[in-house]
């Protein structure tokens, strides 16, 4: 299941995105890119910076994807240990 982290955003588009772990930081999975198996197009370098098909680019960001966290049904009790 395709479950996006992150909005990929540039001036005209905010496309989410999932991040996923490689060696030279982070690739940048699209969910068209998912659904085909494709390799993804962007990824990210660290210290390096946002790069497409190994060419850097500039004018695009990630964003964090907001969580909403969803409270305990009234009655139920939350316990720390």
């Amino acid at each position: 299941m395709f479950q996006p982290t992150h909005y990929l955003v540039s001036r005209s588009k905010k496309i989410p995105v999932q991040l996923v772990s490689s060696a030279s930081g982070f690739k940048i999975l699209t969910e068209p890119e998912w659904q085909r198996g494709a390799e993804p197009a962007f990824e990210m370098r660290p210290r390096q910076g946002l790069f497409c098909q190994g060419i850097p680019v500039v004018g695009y960001s990630l964003q964090p994807i907001d969580v909403e966290i969803v409270s305990a049904p009234e009655g139920q009790k939350h316990t720390h240990a």
